[in-house]
Order: C-alpha cells, then structure tokens, then sequence
C-alpha cells in the first residue's frame, strides 16, 4: 500500500474517532443534564420532612407485611429488618405475611386497625400495590423494601433495591412524598382474573374490622385511619396499580413471563416473554380521554382549550362516530399494538413516558404501535432510547414505530377484540374494555434524602 493509501486510511480513522468522541460527549452531556432536572424534580416533590411516628399513637408501630415467595430466607430477612429498625431505637416490628387469597391489602386495612403508625410493603410490584391500596387515603405513612425482579416504584422513587436494611430506615425516616394510587376496572370480560380485586379486599377488610362501607364513618371517631380509609372507597371490581398498567402486547408480556425464570435471570425474564408476544396483531381501539392535558403539553403545565382538548389525534377519528358534547370528553379511534396508563416513567435502562409524574394526579396514556416488522420496532426502540436522554419523540408519516403521548385524569378503552390486561405485572384475565382512573396524591411514601 503506497503512503497515499495509508494517509487516507488514518484520516477517515481520525475522522470516525473525532465523530465517536463528539457522540459520546453529546450522549455524556444529555444524560448528566437528564439527571440533574430528575433530581431537580425528586427535590421539588418531596415534602417537608417529617417523622412517620404519630404522636398521638404513642410509641412508634411499624409493621411490615412481607410477601415470603420473594425471600429465599424469610427468617433471615426478617432478622435483618429487626435490626435495623433496632439500631434505629425501635424494639418491636410488627410482622403480616401476605397469601394468594390477599397479596397485602387486607394486612393492610388490619395493620391501620391496630394502629400501625408506618406500614412497610416487602416484595414486588404485586405486593407493594396490593398493600397501598389497603393504606390510600388513611394518611399513615407506607414503606417500601424492594424484593423480586420489578420493582418499579421503588427505582422510581430512589429506594434502593439490593440493602433491605436501609431500605428500612429509609421507611422509618422523615423524608417522604405524595403519591397517586390509580384504580382499573374491566368491561366485558372474556377470560375472569385469578387474582382477587383490590376494591373488594378493601370493603371485605373494613367490614371485618367493623367499618360500615355503606354509611362511612365520620373521621372524628376513634380509629382516625379506619375512617379516612373509608372515605373514597374503591368498587369491588377496582384492581389497584401505582406503577403501569396497560392492555395489548404489554399484557400478553406480563402473562407469559415465567415466575421461575424472573428468578433465575432475572429482567431476561420479561425479555423472553416479550419476544414470544411480538407477533401479536395490533388491534382498533376506541380511547376516551377524561380532563385531557393539551397535546402540545406533554408535562401538563398549559391550561386546555377546546381546540386543543376535544381531538387526541384528527387522523385517527372516524367519520360518524358521535364525540359527547362535553369538553371534559375526548374521543379518538387509534389502532395500537398497546395502550398504557402509566403513574411511573422510569423503566430500568428507559424512559416509557417522559413527562409521568407520580404526584400529578394525571395518567400519561401511552399508545404503541409498529410496522414493517422488526424495522418497526428498532425504529421504536430508537425513539425510546432518545426519550432517556430528553429528546423528543417525532412521529413522521415515515415512521414504522410510533408511540403517541397524552395526559388525562382518567381514560376508558374499548378494543375490537379481547386483550389481556395487566396492573403492575400482574395479569387479570382478558376483556374488550377497561377504564382507569387515579386518586391523586392517596398514599403518603417514604423516600430516601437528596444524599442517599
């Protein structure tokens, strides 16, 4: 090779490794600024530090409702937390462990009952929705100790996810936050869920301790809790979720995904079953959006208009089809491999829905979809991976994967055909319709400091 060749070999060398340095650093500089406004926004959400301990309850009661298929070693898992709590002044944790009857929102309503001044969840995203819809509402304090392989709230919120022993001083500490708890019900159902509603744990638990859940209790009574639990009660058929929930590919993920593996591997659980619910077939959907944010305001801080608020997307509504005259309605027809209704944004390694808030007292409804087989989804995949670093999706017509955003108080679906439903990866059966709406700000969460 003559000195010419060698010279244009090392400048298109330079040349790449000048680009590759210039993309790291850009990549480097989004992700540092994408985390700097995450923090910016845990320290504007969080309250003003206070213990959980209440007073008038005396001596501190935390209690802790486990879920024991989480833990190898419940016995030692257990003494760990005791210890803990321990170094932490406290004698005595209270101990629940949840069943396949009731995954923790009956332990809950029963720990408010006993006057539990923090009640701690311990397990998956399953165990840890479960128990905050027995707490929303009561203003007692709830807990997280992360366990199992989601554990989507916890990453959300700052919790670590691997040391239950901090994670226990983090639920015993003064740093907390407002939290919105969000309720699904299904219409039309073709295959009935295993899993029990959390509406209906919820009135079985406050009539068994006494609580009339037709004529709620005035909130001067003794048991405070009991009677502010029962203020805003959910319907019997309500499943509660605090992460996503979601209909579509997204269900048929969640369905297919083996328990036994997620513990072996691990995330490449999800991944698996993912890859055997890909050729899944879109299907036509009607969206009813309730109080929708405007579509050029993605985080919800504009005020709505008409124009703006009474049409998610012009191309995607049928001819004929009767939009109710009211401009608190939407109503659009898409057609989507999956629609979510996310509380939480973060996934581990992506952002799902940038402008999620877990205290906004809005859904970001997600709507998925893609073509052209597997360019669709890389195409997709690129849009979410930008998202992580602050870019913002563009839907061209040219798109083979396109993921559409909108916030709202409340949404119903109603699909052509039935779709598997899930509620924070817990499957619930198959229906043509489901509506989803939040109770803004029910919990009250412990988190950790800006210094953890």
């Amino acid at each position: 090779m003559d000195s010419l060749g060698c010279m244009m070999i090392w400048i298109v060398v330079g040349i790449l490794t000048l680009a590759f340095v210039l993309f790291g650093g850009l990549w480097l500089w989004r992700w540092y600024q994408t985390r700097q406004a995450r923090l910016q926004l845990r320290k504007d959400a969080m309250l003003t530090p206070s213990s959980a301990f209440d007073p008038e309850r005396g001596r501190p009661r935390p209690w802790v409702i486990v879920n024991p298929v989480k833990h190898d070693d419940v016995d030692a898992f257990k003494a760990e937390v005791n210890q803990a709590a321990h170094q932490m002044g406290i004698d005595h944790v209270h101990w629940r462990e949840t069943t396949a009857e009731d995954p923790g929102t009956g332990q809950a309503i029963d720990a408010l009952a006993q006057g539990a001044s923090v009640i701690i969840a311990s397990g998956g995203d399953g165990t840890v929705r479960a128990v905050a819809a027995g707490v929303a509402g009561s203003g007692v304090r709830m807990g997280i100790i992360p366990a199992g392989t989601g554990n989507i709230l916890a990453r959300n919120l700052g919790i670590p996810i691997d040391d239950s022993a901090q994670a226990m001083r983090i639920a015993l500490g003064e740093n907390h936050r407002a939290l919105d708890c969000g309720w699904l019900r299904v219409d039309n159902v073709d295959t009935p869920s295993e899993i029990p509603a959390e509406g209906m744990l919820v009135r079985a638990a406050l009539t068994k301790n006494r609580v009339d859940t037709d004529t709620p209790p005035s909130l001067d009574q003794a048991d405070s809790s009991l009677a502010h639990r029962a203020q805003n009660l959910p319907g019997t058929d309500e499943y509660s979720f605090v992460v996503i929930a979601g209909l579509g590919f997204d269900g048929e993920t969640m369905a297919a995904t083996d328990s036994e593996l997620k513990k072996k591997v691990g995330w490449v659980a999800y991944v698996v079953a993912a890859l055997g619910a890909i050729a899944k077939e879109g299907t036509r959907l009607r969206l009813m959006l309730r109080n929708p944010k405007p579509i050029d305001d993605p985080v919800g801080d504009a005020p709505g208009d008409d124009e703006h608020s009474r049409v998610v997307d012009e191309s995607a509504t049928i001819s004929g089809v009767s939009v109710p005259d009211q401009p608190e309605s939407v109503l659009t027809w898409v057609h989507s491999r999956t629609v979510m209704f996310a509380n939480c944004g973060e996934l581990p390694f992506i952002t799902l829905a940038p402008g999620a808030r877990v205290d906004d007292g809005l859904i970001d409804v997600i709507a998925v979809n893609t073509e052209a087989g597997v360019l669709g989804w890389a195409d997709l995949s690129l849009k979410i991976m930008g998202q992580g670093l602050g870019v913002k999706t563009m839907n061209l017509p040219v798109s083979t994967g396109k993921i559409q955003f909108r916030q709202a108080e409340g949404a119903s679906v109603a699909a052509q055909s039935p779709q598997v439903i899930q509620v924070d990866g817990d499957a619930i059966g198959t229906a043509r319709t489901v509506h989803v709406r939040l109770d803004p700000q029910a919990l009250d969460i412990a988190v950790p400091g800006l210094e953890n």
